[in-house]
């Protein structure tokens, strides 16, 4: 939902002039690309907004990065936020699919309400103001995907299906 997150953001650059915003992911060249593009034309965002498309250096562009935000209507579980926890990254997202399931606390990150560019702004605010809160939740989050997300955790849980049906 790159809408609900451009006009979220464009509420966050009102008052944090100095911040911007990296869009990264494949893009279609499709009406709904035209429309992200669009908006941050007609929003004079063209040097707060940046859209990359997809980039197979994807750890290097998070280890630049402050903060990672999944604005989305629908979603299964979120690489992306698996992603943003092992580079220790702070997150905030809506609250869809499983993304409640690695956020599970505050602590973890922030999740908000789908489509609701004013609570997503608040939230992304929140962290640009409390550098010891990114920090915080950059830790737990990374804690909570070694621990619950990890290959080896993985590879444990389905050894344990298996043994079942020995």
């Amino acid at each position: 939902d790159h809408i609900t997150l451009l006009n979220a953001f464009k509420i966050v650059n009102d008052n944090f002039f100095d911040w911007t915003l990296h869009l990264v992911g494949k893009e279609f060249n499709d009406d709904y690309a035209l429309s992200i593009k669009t908006f941050i034309k007609q929003n004079n965002l063209e040097n707060h907004v940046f859209v990359y498309g997809s980039c197979p250096d994807i750890s290097n562009i998070l280890n630049q990065s402050d903060i990672g935000v999944l604005s989305s209507k629908s979603e299964g579980l979120p690489v992306s936020l698996l992603e943003y926890g092992l580079i220790k990254l702070p997150v905030v997202a809506t609250n869809v699919g499983d993304c409640n399931k690695v956020i599970s606390n505050t602590n973890e990150g922030i999740l908000v309400e789908p489509d609701n560019d004013i609570v997503l702004s608040k939230a992304i605010s929140k962290l640009i103001e409390d550098k010891d809160l990114r920090n915080v939740i950059a830790e737990n989050l990374h804690q909570k995907v070694v621990s619950s997300f990890s290959e080896s955790k993985s590879i444990d849980s389905l050894m344990k299906i298996y043994k079942q049906y020995q």
